[in-house]
């Protein structure tokens, strides 16, 4: 099923726990993911989050979206210790657009869940304030998958955009009431975060880089697989996924 997963804390070897991101991964029912990380601001004067003008791209430390392949946990078959764990369930996250690189890059981790309904995740990657890739413990909070109004199901959607040639690689998912998307141009990159208000419709809570929404995205249309929709700048977006529910 769909989730909405926001970071906690992340913690490096042994350095102390921390969080200075404001991080968010929407997965669709179809395992289609999209990872956004903002860099918290340092100062009075950089913008809050939500933001309603567009971030440098400084304040960019993580865009990417692809894949991921989950293998679940495996129990105990011992009688009285079925709820202990013998080998944690891992996720293999596939990278198909990045703004770190062009190589279709993969991370995996192994996910424990917390009494209190948490998950921690162990595993090794880049550390991107020394560049080494190091051991790292997640801290993430699932978020409740919420209705947008006048809609009586709940809906997600995941668009891709793909040019070879033009070295063009896009993302946009929607879980619920956020739409996340993750676009390379060459060396151009934007994300952008929306999220529903039931006053004021969809509404930007992060941007950075050109504009990468095809029009109809913030419309209440159901998008179908296959349908086509292309962006202001002759961009062509096709639906890869489209799942509702009650």
């Amino acid at each position: 099923m769909a989730h909405i997963s926001t970071r906690k804390f992340i913690k490096w070897g042994d350095e102390p726990a921390g969080e200075n991101t404001d991080t968010l991964v929407l997965t669709t029912a179809g395992k289609h993911f999209v990872d956004i990380r903002i860099y918290l601001p340092t100062s009075p004067d950089e913008p809050s989050i939500p933001s309603l003008a567009p971030l440098p791209s400084s304040r960019l430390e993580w865009g990417f979206a692809g894949t991921a392949s989950p293998t679940p946990a495996v129990y105990s078959s011992l009688p009285g210790r079925e709820t202990e764990v013998e080998k944690p369930s891992h996720t293999v996250w596939t990278h198909w657009v990045d703004n770190k690189t062009t190589d279709e890059v993969q991370d995996e981790g192994d996910m424990y869940p917390q009494p209190n309904g948490e998950t921690m995740e162990y595993g090794a990657m880049e550390n991107p304030d020394t560049g080494e890739v190091e051991k790292y413990q997640e801290c993430w909070v699932d978020l409740e998958i919420a209705k947008v109004d006048g809609e009586e199901e709940f809906r997600s959607w995941v668009l891709r955009a793909e040019d070879e040639e033009a070295g063009v690689r896009g993302v946009l998912a929607r879980v619920g009431v956020f739409i996340q998307g993750v676009l390379r141009r060459g060396e151009d990159i934007s994300v952008g975060r929306w999220m529903w208000d039931a006053k004021r419709g969809w509404q930007p809570v992060v941007e950075i880089g050109k504009a990468l929404v095809p029009r109809g995205v913030f419309s209440q249309e159901e998008f179908v697989l296959g349908q086509r929709l292309v962006a202001s700048d002759g961009l062509k977006w096709v639906c890869v996924e489209s799942f509702s529910w009650k």
